[in-house]
């Protein structure tokens, strides 16, 4: 049995929580029990791996994120374990250049621009837990900028921004109003720009005819 738990915080009683996870998963399955704990947090790991008691000794396997080189995971060639070099050690690299790199292998791995989106959604969310969502903010606007035209519309800027500072659901009405007022784009163009449905956009639209 492979148990693996996900920490963003220091947790004094998680030695505890994993004795009574390994008791009940022995007892059901019957079957040697692996734990790991995966801390993502951004604060100095104080969490323990070890219980010492009378008659009992117990220990689980406890990773800290960010003692792992952020370019273990650029070598993937998997989108899904790209996106956690954010939270990895960025070593002497700039957070900046850092990001850059995360974002260019997500481009070079990625196939087609909603599922781009989609992993760029994903980055924004994990980059909260190192306080990098403002600097990540401004290198995927210039990354999805490449979307468009090379004038860069100024529209489309500023209803991406909007959708950042709001979040992406939220924004996605003003971003696809944008869109549909300043750009020939078809729904399904706008659609994989604002990752959201064809349909969403539609009634975007028929709300911006019924306002005419």
């Amino acid at each position: 049995v492979l148990q693996i738990e996900f920490q963003v915080a220091n947790e004094t009683t998680m030695v505890y929580r994993m004795l009574e996870y390994y008791a009940m998963l022995s007892r059901k399955y019957e079957l040697p029990v692996h734990q790991y704990v995966i801390y993502l947090g951004k604060s100095r790991l104080k969490m323990t791996a070890k219980f010492q008691g009378i008659n009992l000794t117990f220990r689980y396997n406890l990773l800290e994120i960010k003692q792992i080189s952020y370019t273990t995971f650029l070598k993937s060639k998997k989108p899904e374990e790209i996106v956690l070099a954010i939270l990895a050690n960025f070593e002497k690299e700039t957070p900046e250049n850092a990001l850059k790199r995360i974002i260019h292998r997500l481009e070079e791995t990625t196939q087609g621009d909603l599922a781009l989106k989609r992993y760029f959604k994903q980055l924004r969310i994990l980059a909260q837990l190192r306080k990098l969502e403002s600097k990540l903010k401004e290198i995927i606007m210039d990354s999805i900028a490449k979307y468009i035209d090379e004038e860069k519309d100024v529209a489309f800027l500023i209803g991406l921004d909007k959708g950042f500072d709001k979040g992406f659901d939220k924004g996605k009405e003003t971003f696809i109003t944008n869109l549909l007022a300043q750009t020939d784009f078809g729904l399904e163009k706008i659609a994989s720009l604002a990752n959201t449905t064809v349909e969403f956009v539609k009634q975007v639209k028929h709300k911006l005819s019924a306002d005419k």
